[in-house]
């Protein structure tokens, strides 16, 4: 079941939402990956919410929806989606929805932007999918150059107009903002990524993040390999001091072939055939207790 709604931002974006499932104790925010719709995660929402956990889908400012109904003069960076877009929405949901437990479920960058948000002490447990750290030096060699093409050459000759057309680099199906774009490709271009210091983020909500965090990547996923992953992770829980140290995080690698799948990739966890690890989600989801 859909019940698409609008949230409206601290800066006046109404941001379209689809929620699945009836209000449950349990929810679960999806931030989506870069450049993709709403409808590449509703099968798992659907599923979800036959799992007793209400499922929140949205996108961010100027993608999928565009910008045309944006209000003037707003921030369109990518810093923008997660302290910003993110923050509202975890606002809404957990004033309006008021579930018992909060989970975010963040898809590449969509895992790497919780620390942006005003909110996240709400959040009680986060969800990877394919997330990463977009440092170029923690790619193979080939993978490495190609990155360094897309951040150092691509994206910026490309987005020096008011948009980015990411669809002719394969990076979506519609154009971006290029202030987001831009900001993107520059956090890529920096060692450590968006933690690098240079960009003055306060860090903390990342590194004192001691809530249970559960990472999924593929073997075949090029654009988010273990050593990228692994990257992303150790800034969550750096500061955390505790007997167990990191132990809120686990971290699973899927071979596709040992669940008989040819392949999964950087967006195929979401196809149905896949349906085996949406469960193991669903059962580390309930699995987890209210602190």
């Amino acid at each position: 079941m859909i019940e698409p709604t609008f949230i409206q931002t601290k800066d006046k974006v109404n941001l379209k939402v689809e929620i699945y499932g009836h209000q449950n104790k349990t929810t679960l925010i999806i931030n989506p990956a870069i450049g993709v719709k709403r409808k590449l995660y509703r099968d798992f929402a659907t599923f979800m919410a036959q799992q007793d956990t209400t499922v929140v889908l949205y996108n961010y400012r100027g993608m999928e929806d565009g910008t045309k109904d944006l209000p003037p003069d707003i921030m369109l960076s990518a810093e923008a989606w997660g302290r910003v877009d993110q923050s509202a929405v975890i606002n809404w949901v957990t004033s309006e929805l008021k579930p018992d437990q909060l989970f975010l479920l963040g898809h590449s960058i969509g895992g790497q932007l919780l620390g942006f948000a005003d909110s996240c002490d709400a959040v009680d447990g986060l969800v990877h999918i394919a997330s990463q750290k977009g440092d170029y030096r923690l790619w193979p060699f080939v993978g490495r150059l190609k990155l360094i093409l897309l951040w150092h050459v691509l994206i910026p000759w490309m987005s020096k107009g008011k948009t980015f057309n990411a669809k002719k680099l394969g990076l979506g199906t519609y154009p971006w903002p290029s202030a987001a774009a831009k900001q993107w490709a520059h956090w890529g271009q920096q060692k450590d990524y968006l933690f690098n210091p240079k960009f003055g983020f306060d860090l903390k909500p990342w590194h004192q993040f001691d809530k249970p965090l559960l990472s999924l990547g593929f073997l075949d996923d090029d654009m988010a390999p273990e050593a990228a992953i692994d990257g992303l992770l150790k800034e969550f829980g750096q500061s955390v001091k505790s007997s167990s140290d990191n132990g809120h995080i686990e971290k699973r690698i899927i071979d596709p072939k040992l669940i008989g799948l040819k392949s999964i990739g950087h967006f195929g966890f979401f196809r149905p055939e896949t349906q085996t690890l949406w469960q193991e989600i669903a059962t580390w989801i309930h699995q987890q207790k209210p602190l």
